[in-house]
């Protein structure tokens, strides 16, 4: 008998019907199965090895499968026939096999990133097909007491369905894949499932449409049979506990899943955070095994992180003191848990450069595991800002000599070794005559070429680079060694180098084809073991070039004891000073400070000796003897409490209880065991506010003991006494102690200012010295102020306060006083 038959022809045939509840089931079913199959094959894009993904392929196929199977089964339950129906158990369980395979290879199709267009259309028709070999299979398997014919028509349409549907879900999902136009990965699966489903379920139905059943005499065969009713059921009731089951099972999976994929995300984004931290960032274990690194760190050290990963520490060691230091690091950091500090580290080439380090123990919450935690932060900027300040503050900008500083202390290093070797050697002053007419004559760029020539022409004499210095305007000095011990050989020695460097620095100049003749005036004084002060040499030859001057210039002159009746106005001096600060002859007078508006903001109390015999004597006279002779402290504990009486008094007048007022503070006087207290103490004896109160530090203060300093400016600091670096820029201030002092404001000294704008050098360090201060959040005080034009630079440059003859010159308090009233206008 033919398989298909045309409508026209068919005899009478039996009519079922068809229950819509489990219509909609059957549809319920394939498109959740339809579901969990694309979810548990899209596991295969994240599996890790090729057996994981075979796995996840081969369950997404399976659930898919079973799925289409348990459509047609419960299907065919809808369908209410009016006859005994069985099934053939082994064609059933054939049938599902088709499903799967198409099913399997879809879900293939769909794992890859970006399918072709030719593979997702193939992908589509094997899953068409296979849902539609099933059915039929599924169809032929049934056992009844009838013939099954097909409407050939709707036979081909049902196919047709499945294998255009089944192409339509491929392209879909290739489609959101491509353009991303579901961003939430379940709805496009299912959106994806929707299409499969409806292939299944169109398939099926259109081929029951199709389908036509005659009656027949044949009887149903009664092995390998089971009851069609009995096999439907027990076949839904298996795949819809599957279904639950793998449902249950892929909502815990995605789960798990999602948090794993958060967990990877907050690493991820840890990652980034370490990489973009500006200092070098290292991680390591207690057995120092490198376990993490940043870009920064292989930036700084060239090192990348694979070179170093599980290396232990000792492969950053270049030597063997770099290895017992960080053996020493890590022990205190064992010990106390963080270490800090300054060391020297390598780059990979060799190339040697400074850090901060700062190591930390990092102690888990959970389990006794721990790591460790270093930073490094490259100072090589801030060495060479620091050194550029230096060689700035230290050397001639011109000649690149050192200056009068560093010539002190060279000095004092070749007095020292004097004394200790049994040697001598002497200090020659050279001073150009009439160089101020040079100046005036052709300009001051004839005067620095004649500078420089005369620089290169004295070099020759120097024995060390800090032999030679220019100590300002046309003076320079030469230290000389190996003199003879005797004071009169010595003396006749000395007289003959000095006439030999006459001879060889005077004479003619090429000044840029000018010819320049110069002579020199010379001074010199010869030292030995005796126990002179480094400025009292300096004072001898000093005097002993101005000798020479005196004598009419182009000339040498050897310091004398018939020179020392300075010497005789010391001693003398001294005497008068004791007696001074005994009879109260000091007198506190006050400077004005104002800020970039011209308003008086304080004053900074200076200290004179009016002498009953010559009257009133500058601080330059005698101070430096009061430092010598220690009357400094003395005279400190006077200048403190005079001062905190002032602040007391002006704490009770509302016009001037806003006023700062600033003290000199001697670093013999700050070296005091107990200056705290006295501070404390002279506050609390006038009922002083420490909040108006500022101690002005010299910079010769950061070469002693400097954690005693800290010490000190902190406790200082709780009480509310601001701090002030006085001077800054002649002295020398390291950048690592300076960033740790906690100073208010720095005081840019009057030698830089005093020539600001006409000495481009002088120039260089106030600018310097301005963005230091604002790099450290520090104010900026410029001492001797005393025109317009150089307010106006310094105000170009960014200094906030301002102190000098222009404001004010120091006086009385009443007069200081009488400035802070209505009627006084503040200077633009």
């Amino acid at each position: 008998m033919a398989l298909f038959l045309t409508s026209q022809g068919l005899p009478d045939a039996i009519q079922g019907e068809w229950d819509v509840k489990l219509i909609a089931l059957s549809c319920l079913v394939a498109w959740v199965a339809a579901g969990l199959g694309l979810l548990i094959g899209d596991r295969m894009q994240e599996a890790n090895g090729n057996w994981r993904r075979q796995g996840w392929l081969l369950a997404g196929a399976g659930m898919m499968g079973l799925g289409v199977w348990s459509m047609h089964f419960t299907g065919m339950l809808a369908l209410r026939l009016p006859l005994p129906m069985q099934y053939d158990v082994g064609l059933t369980l054939l049938s599902l096999l088709p499903a799967m395979l198409g099913s399997g290879y879809a879900l293939r199709i769909m794992a890859m990133p970006r399918p072709h267009l030719s593979y997702s259309l193939v992908g589509g028709i094997v899953l068409g097909m296979g849902i539609g070999i099933m059915h039929y299979l599924g169809m032929e398997a049934m056992r009844m007491p009838v013939a099954v014919r097909y409407d050939a028509t709707l036979f081909f349409i049902s196919l047709g369905v499945a294998l255009v549907l089944g192409m339509v879900a491929m392209l879909a999902h290739r489609y959101c894949v491509r353009h991303r136009r579901l961003a939430h990965l379940d709805r496009r699966l299912f959106g994806v499932a929707a299409c499969i489903s409806l292939a299944i379920s169109g398939m099926h139905y259109t081929a029951m449409s199709a389908t036509y059943y005659l009656p027949t005499a044949t009887p149903v065969p009664q092995q390998a049979v089971a009851p069609a009713s009995w096999l439907g059921v027990s076949v839904s009731g298996i795949v819809t506990f599957l279904l639950m089951i793998a449902g249950l099972w892929v909502f815990i999976a995605r789960r798990l899943q999602r948090h794993q994929r958060q967990s990877v995300m907050s690493r991820e984004q840890l990652m980034e955070v370490i990489a973009a931290i500006n200092d070098a960032f290292l991680l390591f274990d207690d057995q120092g095994r490198i376990v993490l690194s940043n870009r920064t760190f292989s930036t700084l050290t060239g090192y990348t992180p694979a070179e170093i990963h599980n290396q232990p520490l000792s492969i950053l060691e270049y030597s063997h003191e770099s290895a017992q230091a960080h053996r020493d690091i890590q022990r205190f950091v064992a010990q106390h848990g963080q270490w800090q500090g300054e060391i020297e580290a390598r780059r990979k080439n060799g190339e040697a450069f400074p850090v901060r380090v700062s190591v930390n123990r990092v102690d888990y919450s959970h389990g006794n595991a721990h790591h460790f935690v270093a930073t490094l932060h490259d100072l090589s900027a801030h060495r060479e800002a620091e050194a550029k300040i230096h060689r700035l503050a230290h050397h001639d900008p011109l000649t690149d000599l050192p200056n009068r500083q560093t010539l002190h202390r060279r000095l004092g290093a070749m007095q020292a070794r004097c004394h200790t070797r049994g040697q001598s050697g002497a200090l020659i002053m050279l001073d150009i005559d009439n160089f101020k007419a040079l100046n005036d004559s052709r300009g001051n760029a004839a005067g620095d070429m004649l500078l420089r020539h005369v620089t290169r022409r004295l070099a020759r004499f120097a024995l060390h680079e800090h032999d030679l210095a220019r100590l300002g305007g046309n003076e320079f000095a030469l230290v000389v060694t190996d003199l003879p011990s005797d004071r009169d050989a010595a003396t006749v020695e000395l007289q003959h180098r000095l006439s030999t460097v006459q001879q060889a620095v005077g004479g003619v100049y090429d000044l840029d084809g000018f010819s320049h003749t110069t002579t020199h005036s010379l001074g010199g004084v010869w030292f030995h073991a005796e126990d002179i002060a480094t400025e009292e040499l300096v004072k001898r030859a000093s005097l002993a070039l101005s000798r020479a001057k005196q004598d009419g210039g182009n000339a040498c002159h050897v310091f004398h004891p018939e020179l020392e009746a300075a010497l005789h106005d010391r001693v003398w001096l001294e005497a008068e000073l004791r007696k001074g600060l005994q009879d109260a002859q000091m007198r506190l007078l006050y400077q004005p400070q104002v800020d970039a508006e011209g308003t008086i903001i304080g004053a900074e109390a200076l200290i004179r000796w009016q002498h009953p015999e010559r009257g009133m004597i500058s601080p330059g006279a005698f101070i430096p003897l009061a430092e010598e002779t220690g009357l400094i402290v003395p005279m400190g504990h006077w200048v403190l409490a005079e001062a905190c009486e002032r602040l007391a008094r002006w704490a009770t007048d509302p016009a001037l209880a806003h006023l700062q007022l600033s003290v000199n503070v001697s670093v013999h006087q700050f070296q005091q065991h107990d200056f705290v207290a006295q501070v404390l103490a002279a506050l609390a004896d006038y009922q002083a506010p420490p909040e108006r109160l500022t101690l002005e530090l010299t910079e010769s203060l950061l070469l002693a003991n400097v954690e005693s300093v800290i010490e000190k400016m902190m406790q200082l600091k709780h009480h509310g006494v601001s701090f002030s670096l006085d001077d800054f820029g002649t002295g020398y201030s390291s950048l690592a102690y300076l960033k740790r002092l906690p100073f208010n404001a720095l005081k840019i000294d009057i030698s830089f200012v005093r020539d600001v704008l006409v000495d481009a050098n002088d120039a260089a360090i106030v600018k310097t010295i301005i963005a230091l201060a604002d790099s450290l959040q520090l104010k900026t005080v410029a001492e001797g102020v005393e025109t317009l034009t150089q307010r106006d630079f310094l105000a170009r440059l960014g200094c906030h306060h301002y102190q000098g003859y222009y404001y004010g010159r120091p006086g009385p308090a009443e007069d200081f006083e009488a400035l802070i009233t209505p009627s006084y206008a503040p200077y633009a």
